[in-house]
């Protein structure tokens, strides 16, 4: 049964241990914590409507994998210093995590940013198993999902097998999610 494990604001606060960790990276309001929800079929993540909640890297516990959901990244209405603080959980995480084996970028189904491009980017240079999970999927038509898939591709810079759609309010392929893990942990 999956659960919230700790919330941490620096390196020295992670788990040590050598569990294998994905992690959800995406800007304010994509959806992240409702994702995390469906996907543990029970509340274990604050959901909020109003975006920059998450502003430490929080740790949940699933069978056999953790899952760190990052600060939202992007977000204008914080201080500059509290983005920059932001900024600098989710590049440390990122950087020095030796346990992590994928992240999942969520992204606005229908809403994607320069912003987005960019991180996107980075997680191909860094990342071998890097996916785009576009969520909201309700919120638009499949032949408008369809059409711009390639688009996306094209625009994010990932394959499109690296795209995944799901509907989090909906709970429509969250099941995606867990397959990308299974693939991605038969490697370790």
């Amino acid at each position: 049964m999956a659960h919230f494990i700790k919330s941490a604001f620096s390196a020295n606060d992670w788990i040590a241990d050598g569990k294998t960790e994905f992690c959800f990276s995406g800007r304010s309001n994509v959806g992240k914590s409702s994702i995390i929800n469906a996907m543990a079929k029970n509340k274990i993540a604050i959901t909020s409507k109003t975006p920059g909640r998450t502003q430490l890297a929080n740790f949940y516990q699933f069978d056999k994998f953790r899952l760190i959901d990052l600060p939202g990244y992007g977000f204008s209405n914080n201080s500059k210093d509290k983005n920059s603080d932001i900024a600098n959980i989710i590049d440390t995480y990122l950087s020095q995590r030796v346990n992590l084996f994928g992240v999942f970028q969520i992204c606005d189904a229908g809403v994607i940013t320069e912003m987005d491009k960019k991180m996107s980017i980075y997680f191909n240079k860094k990342f071998i198993n890097h996916f785009i999970v576009l969520n909201k999927i309700d919120k638009i038509s499949k032949s408008q999902l369809n059409n711009n898939l390639d688009r996306i591709s094209k625009f994010l810079m990932v394959k499109k097998d690296n795209i995944l759609s799901i509907s989090a309010k909906n709970n429509i392929g969250i099941n995606l999610i867990f397959k990308k893990i299974t693939e991605v942990s038969k490697d370790i």
